[in-house]
């Protein structure tokens, strides 16, 4: 699996969810105007993230008092006579010269520093390249990107200094793992897995489009896909209709963009959509249509091609009222879809 592209088009809270999900091993290089980062992952956990320009881990040591100068030296030495590059911290921690659940709090502390300070960057670009060979787990063990991204996002939200964060960050007990075991995950993440996998060696539109309404259908009950022709959608599939006829039924229908419905708000907001639908006369021409009632709340999400809307997924979980759920999943496949298909465009 290879991906890459523009952080304005997918962000990086979005790659890390589909690397974590799809628990794959790699390297994931970003740049920006400030510098470049590389972030080490192992079945889809963060294993050790780094920053251009910012202190590294002998210079922290040093400055807190942990090792004297002709220590680190000693230990770069090592490090470099070796045949195998090896980390820093191992060095450190193999020849004593650093207490190990001192030197693990270290490189705990620095991880997140430099993972939260990778996921202000809004800008730049991106490239993950997977690796089957599994790396050495560093003596800071591994870090899940789920709590990464969920205290990112407190820090964020409170206006929080990055590194007064992470030394608010307590009992991580649970979070950080010394051996990296993932349990097998669910069918919706087995497919999410399995379509990266195709996504990664597709160049044809078609089948880009047929592998979002499949993981649309594993993740909600019913779900209409459109593409965008001129000033109208017109259907293109579906997945989980119990209507007569679905697939010709999904074919005839197109919805006007200049009229007020669901489907126009997305395409001229270009943002996904989660709620209940408004009464509005193609907002019922599309229920209608697709049958089976008045959904209790519905998912309807552009497809982007750069900075153009391709196509429209909309899904609801009809027969049931209940919720859509989480589609979070969903909205980052859409994501690389449209990042897949500009990527064909150009070459």
């Amino acid at each position: 699996m290879s991906l890459e592209g523009h952080l304005e088009d997918l962000s990086l809270a979005d790659i890390f969810q589909i690397i974590h999900l799809s628990k794959k091993t790699g390297v994931l290089s970003v740049e920006h105007a400030s510098g470049k980062g590389r972030i080490v992952f192992h079945n889809g956990q963060i294993l050790y993230a780094s920053l251009q320009n910012r202190e590294k881990l002998g210079e922290r040591l040093i400055k807190e008092g942990l090792i004297k100068e002709k220590e680190l030296e000693a230990a770069l030495r090592i490090q470099k006579d070796r045949k195998v590059h090896e980390p820093l911290g191992a060095i450190l921690s193999e020849n004593r010269l650093v207490e190990k659940d001192v030197l693990e709090g270290i490189l705990r502390e620095q991880l997140k520093e430099v993972v939260y300070e990778l996921l202000s960057w809004e800008d730049g670009t991106f490239k993950f390249e997977a690796d089957k060979d599994s790396p050495d787990i560093l003596p800071g063990g591994s870090v899940s990107p789920e709590y990464l991204l969920l205290e990112g996002s407190r820090l964020k939200d409170e206006g929080t200094m990055v590194k007064e964060g992470a030394e608010e960050i307590k009992d991580l007990d649970e979070i950080i793992q010394p051996d990296v075991n993932i349990e097998s995950g669910t069918s919706k993440t087995s497919v999410l897995l399995s379509l990266i996998e195709e996504i990664s060696v597709t160049t044809e539109s078609t089948e880009v489009l047929l592998m979002v309404l499949r993981l649309a259908g594993e993740i909600l009950n019913r779900a209409v896909l459109f593409t965008v022709k001129e000033d109208r959608v017109h259907g293109f599939g579906q997945v989980g209709l119990s209507i007569n006829s679905a697939d010709q039924r999904v074919k005839g229908l197109n919805v006007p963009l200049s009229k007020p419905s669901v489907i126009s708000n997305v395409v001229q907001k270009r943002l996904s959509y989660k709620g209940p639908v408004e009464e509005l006369d193609w907002n019922n021409y599309l229920i209608t249509h697709i049958g089976e009632g008045i959904p209790g709340e519905v998912f309807v999400s552009p497809v982007m091609e750069g900075d153009k809307v391709i196509a429209v997924l909309y899904g609801d979980n009809l027969p049931f009222k209940k919720p859509v759920g989480d589609t979070t999943i969903l909205e980052a496949f859409i994501k690389v879809a449209g990042i897949v298909l500009l990527a064909a465009k150009r070459s």
